[in-house]
C-alpha cells in the first residue's frame, strides 16, 4: 500500500487562511481528504494510492512513497514506451497532471495511448475516468493550438487494473518488481504499517515548514514542461486561447486605481510568479511561474488583481516578465515609512487612519 504524505509548506492553505483551493478534495476518489477552516486532513488507511490528489494540486504538495510522476515520465521516455497503463508502474493514469501528459506528448517521438480499459471494473474508475478524459482533452487541444503533430489517444486495452486487486499483496511486494523500487523492502513494510493507521493525519505547521514557505519555487512538473517546450517545434502562429481551456497557468491584470499596494499578493504567491523590488514600487508577473492556485486573488481585498479571460501561448516560447503596476513611492511625513503616494498629503494609509480616528475621538470633523 502506498503511503500518502502532505508537504504543508507547499499547500496554499498553510500561508493563506483565505485560500479557496479544494482541488484535492474534489479529485479524491475515496473522499478521505478534508479541508476544514484551512486545515487539511486525511486517513491513510482509506487512501488507495492512486496519486490523483498530487496531479491536481497546483503546488504538488502531495507525495506517494512509491511513485514519483517526474521519475515515471523520464523512465517512460528513456524506454521509448507508447502506452500509459495502470498495469505497469503507473498507479493510475489520473496520477499524471496535464503538464506531465503534455510534456510526454511533446517529447515522445510516438503517439501515446492512455489505456483506460480497467476503469469500468475499477473501484475508483467512476471518479477517475472523467478526470483522465478531461485532462487528455485539454492536452490534445493544447497540442493542436501549439501546432504540434502529436496527440494522446484514449483506448481500452486492459481489463484488470491495480485497484481491482489486493493492494496489500506481500507476494507482489517481495517480487523482483518490488525490489526495483526506489525504497527498500523494509521501508515499504514500515510505510504499509503507517498507511494502515486509521488515525487522521492533520495539517500541522512546524518552524521548518515556515522556512520552506519563504523558499518560493515552481513544481518539478513546470520545469519539465518548460524543457519540453524548448525541444518542441515552434508554431508558425502564437495563438491566444480562452483561459477556460488551460488549467495550470494564467496571465493577470491589475487595476492601478484600486490597488492599495498592500503587498499581500506577491508575499502570498507560492512560486514567486508575482514579485516586487526592495522599495515595493512595482508589481511584476511571470506567467511561466503561475500555477493557477488562485491564492493571490483570495487575499486581494479590493479585487484589483484579475485573471485575464485569455492566455497567449507565446508565453511558452518568448517568456517575459510583465509589469502590472508602478507606484510613486514617497516617505510619510508622519512616520517616515515609504508608501505608495496617490496625491494630497504625504501621509501613508496607516497614519491617515490613525489621524481620522483621533479626529473622531476629539470630535473634530
Amino acid at each position: 500500500m502506498s503511503l500518502l504524505t502532505l508537504d504543508v509548506s507547499k499547500c496554499v492553505h498553510t500561508s493563506n487562511k483565505f485560500a479557496i483551493c479544494n482541488k484535492c478534495v474534489e479529485a479524491c476518489p475515496v473522499e478521505t481528504i478534508k479541508i476544514n477552516e484551512g486545515i487539511v486532513s486525511f486517513i491513510p488507511n482509506e487512501c488507495v494510492g492512486c496519486g490523483g490528489c498530487d496531479a491536481v494540486c497546483p503546488t504538488a504538495a502531495y507525495d506517494l512513497d512509491d511513485f514519483k510522476a517526474i521519475d515515471f515520465v523520464f523512465s517512460f521516455l528513456e524506454n521509448n514506451l507508447e502506452i500509459l497503463s495502470c498495469k505497469d508502474e503507473l498507479p493510475c493514469v489520473a496520477a499524471l497532471s496535464v503538464e506531465e501528459l503534455l510534456s510526454l506528448a511533446l517529447i515522445s517521438p510516438n503517439d501515446i495511448i492512455a489505456d483506460v480499459g480497467a476503469c469500468k471494473d475499477c473501484s475508483i474508475g467512476a471518479k477517475n475516468l472523467p478526470l483522465i478524459e478531461n485532462r487528455i482533452e485539454e492536452v490534445n487541444f493544447l497540442l493542436e493550438a501549439l501546432e504540434q503533430d502529436k496527440k494522446i489517444t484514449l483506448q481500452e486495452l486492459n481489463t484488470e487494473g491495480k485497484f481491482t486487486q489486493d493492494t496489500l499483496s506481500r507476494r507482489k511486494l517481495l517480487s523482483t518488481e518490488g525490489l526495483k523500487k526506489v525504497v527498500s523492502i523494509k521501508e515499504q513494510l514500515n510505510n504499509e504499517v503507517q498507511a494502515s493507521d486509521d488515525t487522521p493525519k492533520v495539517h500541522s505547521v512546524t518552524t521548518r515548514d515556515i522556512v520552506k514557505i519563504k523558499q518560493k519555487s515552481i513544481p518539478d512538473r513546470r520545469g519539465l514542461l518548460l524543457m519540453a517546450m524548448k525541444r518542441s517545434k515552434i508554431p508558425e502562429i502564437y495563438h491566444t486561447i480562452d483561459i477556460d481551456n488551460i488549467s495550470f497557468i494564467s496571465q493577470k491584470d491589475l487595476d492601478e486605481e484600486t490597488c492599495t499596494n498592500c503587498q499581500m499578493c506577491y508575499r502570498i504567491c507560492p512560486t514567486g510568479a508575482l514579485s516586487s523590488d526592495a522599495k515595493a514600487s512595482i508589481i511584476n508577473f511571470n506567467p511561466l511561474s503561475c500555477v493557477q492556485c488562485h491564492s493571490c486573488h483570495d487575499v486581494c481585498e479590493p479585487k484589483s488583481l484579475t485573471k485575464r479571460t485569455s492566455f497567449s501561448l507565446a508565453s511558452f516560447y518568448e517568456p517575459k516578465i510583465e509589469t502590472l503596476v508602478r507606484f510613486n513611492i514617497k516617505r510619510c511625513d508622519e512616520c517616515g515609512l515609504s508608501f505608495a503616494y496617490r496625491g494630497g498629503e504625504v501621509m501613508c494609509d496607516r497614519c491617515r487612519v490613525e489621524e481620522e480616528e483621533a479626529h473622531e475621538l476629539w470630535g473634530i470633523r
